[in-house]
């Protein structure tokens, strides 16, 4: 693309972090989403990077002439036998807004051989919102579908909880900052255990979670049994989506206690929790392969907002 220029970096100073936020919330405001997952938007954040895991090239896409980003791809976590992620933004200037195939696929490119310079090994490509189109593209660049993960969303407060109960059936407790981070980890590890994402968290992992500006340890759901943490149901509310949107974050139960159905009464006492403040829509994320979970919140009225997939491949191939 003649009127595009692409700049690969590897390091990062106030100017940059602060274009890529712009770029974020034009996109938010374009199409309703930020275009950068948190996970990638915290490694971009961190001043101190973490050991390994942050290890992070990135490719910057502006007009020539000009200083605004109209796209950005970034490739972290590689190296040590890591797969590392790819994830890019785009809002095409109105000098190319014609042009939005041709910008995704350039910018794709250059990460992709940014990342290949660099050592190459496997790369997991992460889309929001997949189309068809971009399962086209990852074919033709080498990459085969890996996971689908669902955003699903249902009215709130629900419509009729399991059983006709009027509430759910269990009593929770607001998260005490300071007291249970370490038994929390506990359970959401032994819940989450092989899990890519959520589980093997450690304490800099959390306490970086609570300080994100719309942590509420209010609606942060504990369920204790005997003293130890069985259960807990972590929500978060999006005041920025309109309406504002009430996420189920994380929720997950101790091996030790399956079978009670407190993974159904979680939910529900989540979703009432943020109903009780006034938000009218709650969603949450579950990996499509997870097929119990999935029916679990079909049952409870949820369907299908959109889809994002994981695209992967062992090694990068040659870009020409």
């Amino acid at each position: 693309m003649d009127a595009l220029e692409l700049e690969v970096m590897d390091s990062f100073d106030a100017p940059v972090r602060l274009a890529v936020r712009d770029l974020l919330s034009r996109h938010e405001a374009a199409f309703g989403w930020a275009g950068l997952s948190e996970e990638r938007q915290r490694v971009l954040e961190r001043t101190a990077p973490r050991p390994g895991s942050d290890r992070l090239v990135a490719v910057a896409a502006h007009g020539r002439g000009s200083t605004d980003l109209v796209g950005w791809a970034q490739v972290d976590g590689y190296g040590d036998g890591r797969t590392a992620a790819l994830e890019l933004v785009t809002v095409p200037g109105p000098e190319m807004a014609d042009a939005s195939t041709e910008l995704v696929d350039a910018l794709a490119g250059a990460a992709l051989a940014a990342f290949a310079a660099r050592g190459d090994g496997p790369l997991r490509w992460w889309v929001g919102h997949a189309t068809d189109a971009d399962d086209a593209r990852a074919a033709r660049l080498g990459f085969v579908g890996d996971r689908d993960l669902l955003q699903l969303r249902c009215p709130l407060p629900l419509p009729a909880l399991h059983g006709g109960r009027p509430t759910p059936a269990v009593a929770t407790r607001a998260f005490r900052v300071g007291e249970d981070e370490e038994a929390w980890l506990v359970q959401n590890n032994r819940a989450f255990a092989g899990h890519p994402e959520q589980g093997g968290w450690d304490l800099d992992t959390l306490l970086e979670r609570q300080a994100e500006p719309w942590f509420d340890p209010d609606g942060f759901r504990v369920l204790e049994v005997d003293g130890r943490i069985a259960g807990s149901c972590w929500t978060k509310v999006h005041r920025s989506a309109r309406p504002p949107l009430g996420e189920i974050y994380v929720i997950g139960v101790d091996p030790d206690f399956h079978g009670r159905g407190w993974g159904r009464a979680l939910t529900e006492d989540g979703f009432a929790w943020l109903a009780a403040r006034g938000i009218a829509a709650g969603m949450l994320y579950v990996d499509a392969a997870n097929t119990a979970a999935v029916a679990l919140y079909r049952s409870m009225g949820m369907t299908t907002h959109h889809v994002d997939r994981a695209y992967i491949t062992d090694s990068v191939p040659p870009i020409g």
